[in-house]
């Protein structure tokens, strides 16, 4: 069962802004994800700004996301004047699940789901389907 929350949600809309945004590859041989913010002002974006803050954040925040309770353990470089950023994993599960996860952030429905999974479960608290 899913919940639709799509009055004030211009889902196409928000999905294209996102993938304006952000180019992201992945290195298999190197085990590293790049992270390119082509827009200026991504960092204010509610969506993902916060996680985009600093090395630390990041950690704890795609270890979250991930149902981690440890920050990830990777090598995490911001280079704010060229706009990238770098992650570099020693764990190749950790890698893979990175990368999934940021391209079904920036390319998927994953805010979508989320918030449909929100408003879902706090609607069956208040008796609504």
């Amino acid at each position: 069962m899913s919940f639709d929350i799509g009055e004030g949600f211009d889902w196409d809309k928000i999905k294209e802004d996102l993938e304006k945004a952000i180019k992201l590859e992945k290195d298999e041989e190197n085990k590293t994800v790049k992270l390119f913010i082509l827009e200026q002002n991504v960092e204010e974006n509610q969506m993902v700004g916060g996680m985009l803050k600093g090395e630390e954040e990041m950690k704890k925040g795609l270890a979250q996301f991930l149902g981690k309770q440890e920050p990830l353990e990777c090598d995490i470089e911001i280079d704010q004047e060229e706009k990238i950023i770098q992650m570099k994993f020693e764990n190749a599960e950790q890698f893979n699940q990175v990368y999934e996860l940021l391209h079904e952030m920036f390319f998927g429905d994953f805010f979508k789901k989320m918030l449909e999974a929100m408003f879902g479960a706090f609607g069956r608290m208040f008796g609504k389907d």
